[in-house]
């Protein structure tokens, strides 16, 4: 297997197998990380699940979903250009279900995915055939997630720490780090380093997309 080629490269362009007739699941999958891209990729056609398309991107990956109509999309949430979520959201329109996948395994995250429609959420901590079961179950149509998952769940359980949050929600109110320093008695430095634990947490990449993040996953009112 070689990631040389384009991130929207083309595999297999059969239709839907879902297995019958021998024919194996296509799979389209997203990551805007090349080598946790290639890595899916390999656990994916070692199993027997055909990768049809590869996107680095939201909207690459959606461009796939609507060019193949893939058996299974498996999508990270952290997607630049759209999120793993809005992919999700839009792949139902089309008919395809989506195995979202993470770097973190929390209860928040579960909930935003079930809410959008996600047939199942799977840490990238997980064991390779944990991730392929989850892949199969969603092209047969099974849905690992429950839509009606406590909503207490998600505004009780955060990723970020409670200092990580204070300098989430004062950036919300439009302050700039040395004023947030200054109120939470704490150098600049520590203050970077919270705000940019809490984006690699959210797998966000601006300010703007970690507030909003935040506010998506009941980390703090809007």
């Amino acid at each position: 297997m070689s990631f040389n080629r384009s991130p929207t490269g083309v595999g297999d362009q059969r239709g839907h197998g879902r297995g019958a007739m021998g024919e194996p699941v296509r799979a389209v999958i997203a990551d805007d990380h090349p080598v946790a891209l290639a890595g899916l990729e390999e656990v994916l056609q070692r199993a027997g699940i055909a990768v049809v398309g590869r996107a680095r991107t939201g909207r690459e990956a959606l461009s796939l979903l609507r060019q193949f109509r893939p058996d299974v999309a498996v999508v990270d949430v952290a997607l630049p250009e759209l999120s793993g979520l809005e992919v999700t959201r839009r792949a139902r329109e089309l008919g395809v279900p989506v195995v979202l996948i993470s770097m973190y395994d929390v209860e928040a995250l579960m909930r935003e995915a079930a809410k959008v429609g996600a047939a199942a959420f799977v840490s990238k901590m997980a064991l390779p055939q944990e991730i392929v079961d989850a892949v199969r179950s969603a092209a047969e149509g099974k849905a690992l997630l429950n839509s009606a998952a406590s909503p207490e769940a998600t505004h009780h359980t955060s990723p970020l720490t409670p200092r990580e949050r204070e300098v989430v929600k004062l950036l919300a109110e439009g302050r700039k780090i040395r004023e947030i320093a200054e109120i939470l008695c704490r150098s600049p430095a520590t203050v970077r380093a919270q705000k940019a634990s809490a984006m690699r947490k959210l797998g966000v990449h601006s300010t703007a997309e970690l507030i909003r993040r935040a506010r998506e996953l009941g980390i703090f009112p809007p």
